[in-house]
């Protein structure tokens, strides 16, 4: 018999995502990742995709509080924040996209403490850190579109390092995705481009964050009864919240 949870079905608890293109894409066959959160709480939680392909932290820094007010932070089970690949480009190859590491540092820090202040409690939000990048192939990309190269591995880790050192200075999670995939002799295999999650990426990205989202939502039951534990003799009164 499975417990149901006596609020209305239009306040589902909520999981947020929040970062740039490698969350925009999170529910496309191959960025999948947010849609096997999604697959994981069916019935528990609403996972919300809002990722910006192309948004760097200090544009998402601004928006923020335009998306998250107090009453849907009311809502939130966990909130993913998810950049860092547009903002390690280097700024003198692509200015537009480009963030100073410390500015970084501090939008991530901006965020953390904003939704803090609307009642978000540090273990519900979670950094994920840029994840390693493929020059080789990135670079075939950038010579389709006409762009120069402008980011690196390198960097891209200093990146990561410095969300990892936000999370612990700030006491919330972090799922150091960049280090993970670098530990791997394959990891190319993981993006499907050189910048974004393959299938393979996508689903390590979800074991990495899957132990985060089922602590937080471990004790959020199934929206309405299984379908047999209805009462056949009085299914309405099964079926109300």
């Amino acid at each position: 018999m499975c417990t149901t949870m006596k609020i209305s079905p239009s306040i589902f608890p909520k999981v947020i995502l929040f970062g740039d293109s490698i969350t925009q894409f999170s529910f496309s066959s191959d960025g999948c990742w947010g849609a096997l959160v999604a697959d994981l709480l069916q019935r528990k939680c609403d996972v919300v995709n809002r990722g910006f392909s192309g948004y760097n932290v200090r544009w998402c820094s601004f928006i923020l509080p335009q998306l998250i007010t107090k009453d849907v932070a009311k809502e939130i089970a966990a909130f993913t924040i998810f950049l860092g690949a547009n903002d390690s480009n280097d700024y003198e190859l692509n200015p537009r996209q480009h963030v100073p590491i410390q500015e970084y540092r501090d939008g991530l820090a901006r965020m953390i403490k904003y939704l803090k202040s609307l009642g978000v409690s540090q273990e519900k939000i979670i950094l994920i850190t840029p994840p390693a990048f493929n020059v080789k192939e990135w670079g075939k990309e950038c010579i389709k579109k006409g762009r120069p190269l402008s980011k690196n591995n390198i960097t891209t880790g200093e990146y990561a390092k410095a969300c990892v050192e936000v999370a612990k200075e700030l006491g919330t999670p972090v799922v150091d995705l960049y280090s993970e995939m670098m530990k791997l002799s394959h990891w190319e295999q993981l993006l499907v481009d050189g910048l974004h999650l393959s299938a393979s990426g996508s689903s390590m990205l979800f074991s990495l964050l899957k132990p985060l989202i089922e602590k937080l939502t471990k004790n959020i039951p199934m929206i309405y009864p299984a379908w047999d534990a209805v009462d056949v003799e009085d299914f309405r009164q099964s079926l109300i919240l």
